[in-house]
């Protein structure tokens, strides 16, 4: 059921912390009500990257998602940055109208 007062919540591990130059690795969603309890837990969804994004990384990057399996999931991923962003936004309007 779709509301207009949850909140939507989005946790990205990324290639390093610029918008405009870095790219999304890991999406997860979670939807809240306005007292933050929560409704639902999206799917975790990791994003296929090419090798050379991976290689692209800073160090600190480059050790955390090297130490916590996610450049290991990242290349085992099949899964297309629009898939990935289909998938969530599918996700968030079984919840939230459009708009809101």
């Amino acid at each position: 059921m779709q509301h207009d007062d949850y909140l939507v919540w989005m946790d990205l591990e990324m290639t390093g912390l610029d918008p405009e130059t870095d790219t999304i690795l890991e999406i997860a969603t979670i939807i809240t009500d306005s007292e933050l309890h929560t409704i639902a837990e999206g799917p975790n969804l990791v994003v296929h990257q090419q090798e050379s994004v991976l290689a692209g990384m800073d160090e600190w990057c480059t050790q955390h998602h090297a130490d916590s399996g996610l450049s290991d999931r990242v290349r085992q991923s099949a899964l297309s940055m629009q898939d990935a962003e289909q998938e969530t936004l599918d996700f968030i309007s079984q919840y939230v109208k459009k708009g809101t």
